[in-house]
């Protein structure tokens, strides 16, 4: 077996800085951010992800990585920071409910507002993949108002069967993008069928 050319090749060092946010348990990650060193000026694009449970708090793979070879197509300068964003919720759990609802977490909002202004303010995208489960959460009312009032940097790669924007799990390098406001009407029409 002969050994390939390497000669060709171009070695270019750059350096992805990454930092974390947890709560104080490290139970929650509220917060994962990816900054490229070796962009001097560029853009910030976000997913926002539904994190409900402890295993995922350290978890980032090539789900997170598609939905940001996607956003890079839908913006005009190159990626200065790539945040990830986790709706992370506290369940309320009640012998009365036959179900877990969600709970206002008001450190999970400041950070999510807090990205989605740095988003806006740098002529990013942010690709909502919470899934079906993530109706827990972005329903409660101080969630709906925000994405309503960023809803022009909002997008989705598709919509479940309930109404919610694709898990990012579903998201490929082809996926369409579709804004928030397309999202949100076509999940009218679905629950009135």
């Amino acid at each position: 077996m002969t050994q390939p050319d390497l000669s060709s090749l171009q070695i270019e060092e750059s350096s992805i800085r990454v930092k974390t946010t947890f709560d104080a348990d490290k139970t929650k990650r509220y917060l994962r951010s990816y900054i490229f060193d070796d962009i001097e000026e560029g853009t910030h694009v976000a997913a926002m992800i539904y994190t409900p449970r402890t295993t995922d708090a350290f978890l980032s793979g090539t789900t997170t990585q598609r939905a940001y070879n996607l956003m890079k197509k839908h913006v005009s300068a190159p990626v200065k920071q790539y945040d990830i964003i986790s709706l992370m919720p506290d369940l309320l759990v009640s012998e009365d409910l036959p179900f877990a609802q969600a709970s206002y977490d008001e450190i999970n909002y400041q950070f999510v507002e807090q990205t989605l202004q740095q988003v806006r303010a740098k002529n990013g995208v942010v690709l909502c993949g919470w899934g079906s489960p993530g109706r827990l959460m972005h329903h409660l009312p101080a969630f709906e108002d925000l994405f309503n009032e960023y809803a022009d940097i909002l997008y989705c790669s598709g919509i479940t069967s309930k109404g919610e924007p694709n898990h990012l799990r579903l998201t490929v390098d082809d996926s369409p993008m579709i804004t928030y406001r397309e999202m949100q009407q076509k999940a009218k029409k679905l629950r009135r069928k």
